[in-house]
């Protein structure tokens, strides 16, 4: 009876640890990825520009692409998205994504081409359903990896075959490529759900030069604990532009890009993802 009841007392502890522990309310993160090689300071264009959303009350994530030509309001003149970052910086990118579509962002994450190479290999690849057609297209585009090949159906891929993956945009478009983007962090949401907590904390330890972000260690080490926590979430994944919500244009300044119906857009963005 008494071996019961301790039993019981440690179950009710443990418990109430988790219900501490776990994290509530919602945040958003903005990863900026950058086209370039070697080092995070560089200067380059945020071609890959990923909002996350986290709602540890509901249990559910949300990822939100912006297409790489989307012309946005950014010190009262039309702008591509992806040149912000060159203009003003990180900081420059996320008030303009706040302001433009009513949304606070908690902090952001700059990577680059040799991240996100560097992560998916320090992982050991990632599984993700290609096409005929993408196999064919990572193949051709890096050379074929003869321990490694890629066919129709789930391929394991490595850093440098995911890379290729989520920068292709020649088999369709710029919506295409953020939908491939969006499938690569379902891969990696799902790949992390077989890891131990200890063999995540290891990868952090490991890889957390190959970011640069505006949270401390400390808050990133936070964020990644609370993160756990939502291995098994409903994902949710919405591209910007939505169908039928922008159009082609000019900007002011020549460049030619996509401008979207912006009252229209944001309704539709906060209807899909409760922020």
């Amino acid at each position: 009876m008494k071996k019961a009841v301790k039993i019981l007392l440690c179950v009710l502890i443990v418990l109430v640890v988790i219900f501490i522990a776990a994290p509530h309310g919602k945040t958003n993160y903005l990863f900026i990825g950058v086209d370039n090689y070697g080092s995070l300071n560089n200067t380059g264009r945020s071609d890959t520009i990923l909002l996350v959303h986290l709602d540890f009350d509901h249990h559910k994530v949300g990822l939100v692409t912006f297409a790489r030509d989307l012309l946005l309001d950014y010190n009262n003149t039309d702008t591509k998205i992806n040149t912000i970052i060159r203009l003003g910086g990180e900081e420059a990118l996320v008030s303009t994504i706040e302001n433009n579509f009513d949304i606070d962002i908690n902090g952001w994450f700059r990577l680059n081409f040799s991240s996100l190479v560097s992560i998916i290999d320090e992982i050991g690849g990632v599984e993700v359903e290609l096409t005929d057609a993408e196999a064919k297209y990572i193949d051709h585009s890096i050379g074929k990896y003869p321990t490694n090949p890629l066919s129709e159906g789930p391929c394991r891929l490595n850093g440098g075959q995911a890379l290729s993956y989520v920068r292709c945009r020649r088999l369709d478009n710029d919506f295409g490529r953020g939908n491939r983007q969006s499938k690569l962090v379902k891969a990696l949401i799902k790949e992390s759900r077989s890891m131990g907590v200890f063999r995540i904390m290891d990868l952090y330890n490991n890889m957390k030069h190959a970011w640069r972000s505006n949270l401390t260690n400390a808050e990133q080490f936070r964020l990644l604990f609370s993160c756990i926590f939502l291995r098994h979430a409903e994902v949710t994944r919405v591209g910007i532009p939505f169908e039928h919500m922008y159009q082609y244009k000019s900007s002011s300044s020549g460049d030619n890009g996509v401008a979207i119906y912006l009252e229209k857009t944001v309704e539709a963005l906060h209807d899909a993802i409760k922020f």
